[in-house]
């Protein structure tokens, strides 16, 4: 399992992303824990998946973590940020451009439920992240109608967590969750059918 995956990045991306990811800690946008330890935890997800994904969503992007680090960490996939906070939007789009990841990050400053409602999103990502996003079924319902039928959703979990209700799940259309006993842990769940339309 994501054996393939780089699980490092650069060294000239990380120097970036410190400086980054400094400026989103003095913002109070994550947490006060030492950057090099959020950016391993971000590379985590990296590990998690099954596939390099070409399409990607973050949900919940915030200050940046895991997306940023995982669009350095996978130079040819395209990725689409979520963030609901106009301050934060603008931070990363910023920080993105600097990076010369334009071409292939896109911000958007909305829910993420609307961006499920959108037909250029429903059912296009291989794989969508979140860290920080929300509950659990808060994360499942906005994440499965963006998902493509095989594609995965990989999310953050506490170092004490259960899966999830394979009923809850399978109401939209994902597999039961495969939760990792590494350190870190994360939620994983496959697309076997197509969400509900009414999701």
């Amino acid at each position: 399992m994501g054996r393939d995956h780089p699980q490092l990045i650069s060294a000239e991306d990380r120097l970036r992303l410190v400086d980054v990811f400094n400026q989103a800690q003095k913002r109070g946008w994550i947490g006060r824990q030492a950057i090099d330890l959020h950016m391993d935890h971000s590379l985590g997800f990296a590990a998690a998946v099954a596939a390099t994904p070409t399409i990607a969503v973050d949900l919940g992007s915030g200050g940046g973590l895991p997306a940023l680090v995982l669009v350095a960490a996978w130079p040819r996939s395209q990725w689409t940020l979520v963030e609901s906070s106009l301050r934060r939007a603008a931070f990363l789009e910023q920080h993105c451009a600097s990076n010369g990841w334009s071409d292939r990050v896109v911000v958007r400053h909305e829910t993420a439920q609307n961006l499920g409602d959108q037909e250029q999103h429903r059912g296009k990502a291989d794989l969508v992240t979140a860290r920080s996003f929300g509950s659990s079924s808060r994360v499942v319902e906005v994440a499965a109608p963006l998902l493509r039928l095989g594609g995965e959703l990989v999310v953050s979990a506490a170092p004490d967590a259960t899966p999830w209700p394979a009923e809850s799940l399978s109401a939209l259309g994902l597999g039961p969750d495969r939760l990792t006993r590494t350190v870190p842990r994360f939620h994983r769940a496959t697309q076997l059918a197509p969400c509900p339309p009414t999701v």
